[in-house]
């Protein structure tokens, strides 16, 4: 275990827009969010998919919708945190750790927040490697995961839980909501248990992330080509 702080957020956020591969919105309000979560409830703990127990229940949270609005609408913090609780409230039993659905852009930053908030492990992995647009696009489906329950919650305090026949199915009804609901929303869905994660997340994302991130600022700093420094870290 290892933690998350003020002084790795701003590797993992840099490092997360580049495994963004294009998709994912800008890290920079998730970001903001992260930042100010760590300061109000401390360091996240960072733990490796064998530091979490068989029978752990672990909830991916993020954002929804198109990322631009997050310029114009800032999140008011705590939606993810308001999904998660929708999502206990229905699966009858309380998260034991946050994951990422996605290690690209914003979405790495959200469970950051949500996991501070929460005072709750952030498991090291994520559900694709990069960013993805539709919630069914994961590695959990492959292996038989079903994104729902889902819980999608806004910044007005309005959730609602979607419970599909089919991933695609819940991919477009939860999209039909975000539109409804102002195009973002966040949601608290596929829930696995902690012995499912090495067949169902891709592992130490958020540790690339940093890393990727720390060798561009390094490069910066030396006046050297980020770029160069980003392909020989990812081919190393």
């Amino acid at each position: 275990m290892r933690e998350i702080n003020l002084d790795n957020l701003d590797d993992i956020a840099r490092g997360a827009g580049i495994l963004g591969t294009g998709g994912g919105g800008d890290p920079y309000i998730g970001k903001l969010l992260a930042r100010e979560a760590i300061r109000k409830y401390g360091p996240v703990r960072l733990v490796a998919f064998d530091e979490v127990p068989a029978d752990a229940t672990v909830v991916p949270v993020s954002g929804m919708g198109a990322p631009t609005v997050l310029l114009e609408r800032v999140p008011a913090g705590g939606e993810e945190v308001a999904a998660l609780r929708a999502l206990e409230k229905h699966i009858g039993r309380a998260a034991t750790h946050i994951a990422p659905i996605e290690v690209g852009g914003v979405n790495s930053m959200l469970p950051i927040a949500c996991a501070a908030e929460a005072g709750l492990p952030l498991v090291d992995g994520d559900a694709m490697g990069r960013a993805f647009p539709e919630a069914q696009m994961v590695l959990p489906g492959l292996i038989g995961v079903a994104n729902t329950p889902m819980a999608l919650a806004d910044d007005k305090g309005n959730s609602i839980i979607v419970d599909a026949v089919s991933n695609h199915a819940a991919e477009r009804i939860a999209r039909a909501v975000c539109v409804e609901l102002g195009c973002q929303i966040s949601s608290a869905d596929t829930v696995m248990r902690g012995d499912q994660l090495t067949d169902g997340l891709v592992p130490a994302t958020l540790t690339l992330a940093e890393r990727l991130g720390a060798a561009v600022r390094e490069a910066r700093a030396t006046h050297t080509d980020p770029v160069r420094a980003a392909r020989a870290m990812l081919s190393g």
